[in-house]
This record gives structure tokens, C-alpha cells and sequence, in this order.
């Protein structure tokens, strides 16, 4: 994790509260990117296993976001932090190394116990609570992410019902994406180079 350019938090009061499913995690314990995880897994390996270490890349892509609430499936959540804690105690010493050689002014023993100690807590919290939401920032995000656990547990039914911020990014991406082929269908169409009937299949996209 690394200082944002956004006055709304300003660099000097990095690293910013962490909270997990509502509760305050101990300092640094978001700062998996100080550590370089992914850089001593190998997200690239097996990476069309329906598991992987391409998985934890990604949250440790997102378990850094200041500002905005997050989440994952919970049972994943509960994989990618037990890998991490495996890198944590297993291979210490690169991680120690990446930690005293940050760009980031830190006390590389000081955020190692954080990072450590808040991935237990996580962990803890994922497998007790069924569900694995964060955010970082101040008072006023916890209280975002605290009301975004509370609508994702309505009843799909509940007209306030949202689901989680990480099935929201799913279905929007996913939207986007099935939008932008169609949009290049329609552009194929109206080229001139295919049969009247395969063009008029390719608008009725």
C-alpha cells in the first residue's frame, strides 16, 4: 500500500485506519503490497485453476483501497489470508527484506507484527461471521462499510437489499464487457463484408 495524492487523506497520516468487517485491525495490517506478497507467490502459475495464486493477487490488489468499501466470498477471503500467512511465517526473511527496503518510511519489524497479527484477526473474523468486507480511512468509512455489510445481509427481496461491493464489480464488468462486444457485433455488421442474413443475426445482438 502507498500514500494516495488525495487531500481527503492526506499522506502524512498513512497508513489510515484498516477496519475488517467493521472492527479496527492493528496498524499496517492492509500494507500486504509493502510486503510483496504476490511478488513471492506465483500468480501466473496454474492461473486457470478455479483457486489460485492469482486469487490473493487480486485482493491484495484491493485490501489497500482507501475510501471505499470492499469485499470478497468469504471462503476465498479465508484462503488468499492463510497464503499470505503462510508467507508471512514461511519465508520471513524476503519479506523482511522487502519491508526494510520499501519506499515507504517504516519500521520493518513494527508492520511484520501488523501484518501478521491483523491476518489472524481477519481470518478470525471471515470463518466466525461468513463474510469478509474492508476498507481504510477514517470514522466515517468504517461507517460506509458497516452499512454496506448491513444491506448485502437483507433478504434479496428487501427493496434496500445491495450486494456486495465484490459481486457489484463483477456484474458491472461483466456488463461493460458483454456491451463493448456488442457494440464491435454491430460495427462488424455494418461493414459491408458478411451476408445479408448473418448482419441481420449480428444487430439482433
Amino acid at each position: 500500500m502507498t500514500p494516495i495524492p488525495d487531500s481527503q487523506y492526506p499522506d502524512a497520516e498513512f497508513p489510515w485506519s484498516f477496519y475488517f468487517n467493521g472492527v479496527l485491525m492493528p496498524k499496517w495490517g492492509a500494507c500486504w503490497g509493502l510486503a510483496e506478497v504476490s511478488r513471492l507467490l506465483e500468480p501466473d502459475k496454474d492461473w486457470d485453476n478455479d483457486v489460485g495464486h492469482r486469487d490473493i493477487y487480486l485482493i491484495e490488489c484491493r485490501i489497500d483501497h482507501v475510501g471505499v468499501p470492499e469485499s470478497a466470498d468469504p471462503d476465498l477471503f479465508i484462503y488468499a489470508v492463510q497464503e499470505v500467512l503462510c508467507v508471512l511465517l514461511g519465508q520471513r526473511e524476503a519479506v523482511m527484506e522487502s519491508l526494510r527496503t520499501s519506499s515507504v518510511p517504516c519500521d520493518a519489524d513494527e508492520v511484520y507484527e501488523g501484518l501478521v497479527s491483523a491476518a489472524l484477526q481477519m481470518r478470525r473474523l471471515a470463518s466466525g461471521q461468513r463474510m469478509a468486507f474492508w476498507t481504510s480511512g477514517y470514522g466515517a468509512d468504517r461507517l460506509r462499510l458497516v452499512e454496506s455489510m448491513e444491506l448485502a445481509l437483507l433478504p434479496a427481496s428487501d427493496p434496500r437489499h445491495a450486494p456486495p461491493p465484490h459481486l457489484r464489480r463483477f456484474a458491472g464488468e461483466l456488463a461493460w464487457r458483454i456491451k463493448d462486444q456488442t457494440s464491435k457485433l454491430h460495427s462488424l455488421a455494418q461493414s459491408g463484408q458478411f451476408p445479408k442474413d448473418l448482419r441481420r443475426e449480428l444487430h439482433a445482438i
